[in-house]
């Protein structure tokens, strides 16, 4: 089978096949380099993840972003070089190492014998891409890679990653997006997210999650997740470690210039919404030793849907005993209304500045502007007393509220990065300079309600339908119909604004022994500072005499289109909502019989959860990797050295006195050694066997380790909650097996194994408490004369184990005849056990949250003619989300979607295409149904969207 291959450089020129066989070296005293590059045939684009044999020697080293490889200390002599790459045909060449010590080689390698068209084009592209980079890889990961022009087939980073295997997405509750992913069961604060290098700044007050919806898909070049962790991987990441790398100008082999325009269309807003992308790329200079690209995209998009919730907790009819049934404190209908804003800009600076030199400049720039207004009727039951039989009991009745809220969050993203290589001889340094930040604001989120009060008690929900149904009188559904029934009720206006900023500075440095078996040792070094503020505070409560009727009535909310029963209800008038700041302040200026109950002294009060914290991670390592026939080693040890230092008020709210507030600081500093060990046995030339033990951390949530104290005093009892910086990060021994094969056509299968022993574990959100220091608190000259209760701080848990199977799928029948050689399909299934021991006095083991015991993706695809298709199933299992009353779990219900995608190559240049997600969910299926315990009937909440779907047209010059 004949196949094209150029070698150039010092005069060497080949024309053959592959079926060169290798020459015996002959050996001279003299060491040399041998370097190069693969480009691919036709595009002329480099071509990363090419592994390059030189035969005889055992050394192997696999093209980087820009299809570059180095061997160095080679002896003098005469080789063999041999290049795989999945879908090309294995390809040799002899090389002579004489005198000048020193060969540079450029290789194009193309396909033969196969379509052209189905290989190196479009997303197969793509594909072909992110499986060579797998099968070369040191360690065992998944890559999602942009197709050929540089396209991701989804909108934002979540919902590309939602097709891997291991991989499951939690979605934004009110848009319906995908937003943060969990890898193998673990929660997304348990993963370690980096954008070009540098870890993402966390912009969520109270956890270490990375909202992967801020980052549209424009100017991504890869993703890979990282399933088993090498020394010069960082030391978080128990999930996994998630990389998210955008594009440069040397990534393509001329200019190019990329244009999108799309339409957006969800099924409950109705209407079109524009989405726009631009990528402009290009090499410049005598050498094109500069490179640019510069890439933008903007999207304003609507969505509406509607929300059925509990937002208290559920109280048990009978005291302490929820077996014998539950009922709502509160429950929401909810209708919403939302404007998604996102804006994002990628700009890359390259410069070869030698042939030994490169350098990189990345800046990232992602605005998500979320504008939502919900308007909800929520029943709230009455006082919850219980009888001396322990029977729930009415003591006051019922309140319908009408409750609307208007809420801006701004949440910005921002990553800069400058890196190089240097390679010297045996060396190549490697060095980076990072930032990043995350700020997340809410300059509104204005809350009203009024309320009614009912004749029922509103403790007595009819469950027997797919809707909780409150037990309503007749004159209960008068009133509620009525506006002038309502005065006002709760309200509130509040700051809470979070800022994350992060520093790193990198070296590293890597030696090639040109040992026969002992090919690198590698070291480096890493420091990181983490710097976190949260400001909150209280700034509106009304209380006075206003009713619906005066501050202003809207329309009825109708929401049957979910084909719930419940009758239309009232809202509030929106323009007055927007401006609730300003006229709640009025009323307070102008009518003595307004207060705003906040204000004390004249100011604001700041919460006491408001803080300012700074982390420092010291971390090194030490990795070698060795050869051993057809079995690598790479191996060694990583260092991680933290030290934290919070910055928060202490609180003491006692009895007929008002709330004093003090700053208090904690700090703390932990060391941690991480052994991490990755075999790989290459069985063939398409096969590969791999297995790893490896050690990673946690580090603990803010929430938990901000050191804030809150004093108050109830009944003449004081309860002390102290926050506990000493908190120890959970400690993960990681084991992994897997076996992957890889087809010529573009495809793999794969089964693998894996399994988590965690030590000092802690749920995202919840942790166990113990007894804190008492004898500080009963000595304290503040509290002489109180009786001291309970003195409590956050500790860790306990053990926590998570095992699991992962299998995939990908194959390509391109040898079937015709149009039938455009067929394809992928498939993937996740089957895993988790359960963890929480350090909750009292609570028995339970799963991780988020972690469902199966889920899966299949795929029918199409390529062929310029044609591109994909239809796709995806299912979850249920799945833990959170804890509620009487620890009892919140379940989030199984849910499936069929997604479908088809574009056309209208010429070599215009491409149309279309995606629709959720394709038969009209909006009267819930994408997210949670409920109280495993398998009740008993509502927690269900959101739904209906399904979206996406269309455009892209020009690429």
């Amino acid at each position: 089978m004949p196949v094209l291959l150029l070698c150039a450089g010092t005069g060497l020129t080949f024309v053959g096949s592959a079926a060169v066989s290798a020459q015996a070296p002959v050996v001279q005293p003299v060491e040399a380099i041998i370097a190069g590059t693969v480009t691919e045939a036709g595009s002329e684009r480099p071509l990363p993840g090419v592994q390059v044999h030189v035969t005889g020697l055992g050394k192997t080293a696999v093209t980087d972003d820009q299809g570059r490889y180095r061997f160095a200390n080679i002896a003098q002599g005469d080789y063999t070089l041999r290049f795989e790459y999945v879908g090309f045909e294995d390809v040799t060449v002899p090389v002579s190492i004489g005198a000048s010590n020193r060969e540079m080689l450029q290789t194009v390698m193309g396909r033969g014998g196969i379509d052209e068209e189905i290989v190196v084009t479009g997303r197969r592209a793509g594909q072909a891409r992110a499986l060579n980079d797998q099968f070369a890889a040191d360690n065992s990961r998944n890559v999602v890679s942009a197709d050929q022009a540089g396209r991701f087939p989804d909108l934002n980073a979540a919902e590309s990653l939602r097709r891997i295997p291991g991989v499951s997405v939690q979605r934004e509750v009110v848009g319906g997006e995908g937003r943060y992913i969990s890898i193998r069961g673990m929660d997304s604060g348990l993963n370690n997210t980096q954008v070009n290098g540098v870890n993402a700044a966390q912009p969520e007050k109270e956890n270490r999650r990375v909202p992967l919806d801020m980052i549209q898909t424009s100017a991504l070049s890869q993703i890979t997740v990282h399933k088993t962790l090498t020394p010069d991987l960082d030391s978080d990441g128990i999930g996994g470690a998630v990389e998210l790398e955008t594009a440069t100008a040397f990534d393509f082999a001329g200019p190019v210039l990329d244009l999108s325009v799309r339409g957006y269309h969800q099924g409950l807003a109705g209407g079109v919404d524009p989405l726009l992308q631009a990528m402009y790329a290009t090499r410049f200079g005598s050498d094109e030793q500069f490179g640019i690209l510069a890439a933008v995209s903007y999207a304003d998009r609507s969505t509406s849907g509607y929300v059925f919730y509990n937002d208290e907790d559920q109280l048990a009819l009978v005291e302490d005993e929820p077996d014998a049934g539950v009922t709502p404190l509160q429950y929401h209908l909810t209708s919403y209304e939302n404007q998604r804003e996102n804006i994002s800009a990628n700009l890359a600076l390259n410069w070869a500045v030698s042939s030994a030199t490169d350098l990189v400049f990345k800046a990232s720039y992602n605005r998500l502007f979320d504008q939502e207004l919900s308007k909800a009727l929520y029943f709230e039951g009455g006082t919850e007393d219980y009888d001396d039989e322990g029977n729930l009991i009415m003591t006051e009745p019922g309140t319908a509220n009408i409750f609307n809220q208007y809420e801006e969050t701004i949440l910005t993203q921002q990553v800069y990065t400058l890196e190089g290589q240097t390679t010297a001889g045996a060396f190549t340094f490697d060095y980076s300079l990072g930032y990043s930040s995350a700020v997340r604001e809410e300059p509104f989120d204005n809350e009203v309600a009024f309320e009614a009060e009912l004749e029922s008690n509103l403790f007595g929900y009819d469950f027997s339908g797919d809707f909780p149904m409150p037990n309503l009188t007749a004159n209960d559904r008068a009133t509620i119909a009525d506006p002038n029934s309502y005065e006002l009720g709760y309200n509130d206006i509040d700051i809470d604004d979070s800022k994350n900023e992060r520093y790193s500075a990198k070296f590293d440095v890597t030696y090639d022994l040109g040992s026969n078996w002992l090919h690198e040792i590698k070291g480096g070094v890493k420091f990181e500072r983490s710097k976190r503020t949260l400001f909150e505070a209280n700034v509106m409560e009304l209380s006075g005499p206003l009713s619906l009727t005066e501050f202003g009535v809207g329309g009825f909310v109708d929401v049957s289109d979910t084909g719930a029963p419940y009758d239309k209800y009232l809202s509030l008038d929106i323009e007055r909502l927007k401006d609730w700041r300003n006229y709640s302040q009025s009323l307070v200026d102008g009518n003595a019989d307004f207060e705003n109950e906040y204000v004390d002294d004249g100011g604001i009060p700041i919460d006491e959860d408001s803080y300012s914290s700074t982390e420092d991670v010291f971390s090194g390592y030490l990795m070698g990797q060795a050869t051993f026939g057809e079995l690598e080693i790479v191996g060694g040890v990583r260092f991680d050295h933290t030290r934290i230092t919070s910055d928060n008020y202490e609180i003491i709210e006692l009895e007929d006195q008002d709330p004093i507030y003090s700053d208090v600081t904690g700090k703390a500093h932990y060391t941690n050694f991480l052994p991490r060990l990755q075999a790989n046995y290459r069985l063939s030339s398409d096969t590969v066997i791999r297995a790893a033990y490896f050690t990673s951390i946690a580090r603990p949530e803010p929430l938990f380790i901000s050191g804030a104290i809150e004093i108050e005093e109830d009944d003449g009892e004081v309860d002390v909650t102290v926050g506990n910086p000493g908190l120890k990060p959970a400690y993960a021994h990681n084991f992994d097996l897997s076996v992957e094969h890889y087809f010529d056509t573009v495809g793999l299968i794969s089964a693998g194994v894996y399994a988590k022993k965690i030590n000092n574990f802690i749920f995202s959100g919840i942790a166990g408490e113990t007894e804190a220091d008492r004898t500080r608190f009963e000595n304290d000259p503040r509290l002489a004369g109180k009786i001291i209760d309970d003195v409590t701080t956050y500790t860790n848990g306990e053990q926590a184990t998570i095992y699991g199977i992962e299998l995939n799928l990908v194959q390509n029948f391109t040898s079937l005849p015709g149009a039938w050689g455009g067929l394809g399909v992928y498939a993937n299934a996740t089957f895993q056990h988790s359960e963890a021991e929480t350090g909750i006095e009292g609570m028995e083991e339970i799963d991780f949250f988020y972690a469902p015991k199966m889920f899966y993706t299949g795929a029918v695809t199409y390529q062929k003619y310029g044609v591109e298709a994909a239809l796709i199933y995806s299912w979850r299992d249920s799945q833990i989300v959170r804890l509620s009353s009487y620890d009892t779990p919140i379940v989030e219900e199984p849910y499936g979607s069929f997604d479908a995608q088809i574009s056309y190559q209208v010429t070599d240049a215009i491409k149309l295409s279309v995606d629709a997600v959720d394709i038969f969910n009209s909006g009267d299926k819930p994408i997210v149904d949670e409920r109280y315990g495993d398998g009740t009937h008993y509502l927690e909440g269900a959101t739904y969207t209906g399904r979206t779907v996406t269309f455009g047209i892209n020009a690429r010059f």
